[in-house]
């Protein structure tokens, strides 16, 4: 079941606008600030912000059945 549910969520990123996913997984994966994200995209800490609360939005219908 964990793997199936982890499966889901793998496919749910794939299915995020490429900018959210990289955001995302910057911050989930490499661990960065937002303050760091946006420096590193060149985007403001409110762009790093909002494309969090869209990916997290996602995810979170994604995998709300499972």
């Amino acid at each position: 079941m964990a793997q199936a549910r982890l499966r889901r969520v793998s496919e749910g990123i794939d299915k995020l606008p490429p900018r959210t996913r990289e955001v995302f997984l910057l911050q989930r994966i490499d661990n960065l600030k937002y303050r760091e994200i946006a420096e590193r995209l060149e985007i403001s800490q409110s762009a790093v912000e909002k494309h969090m609360a869209r990916a997290m939005t996602f995810l979170g219908e994604w995998t709300k059945d499972w």
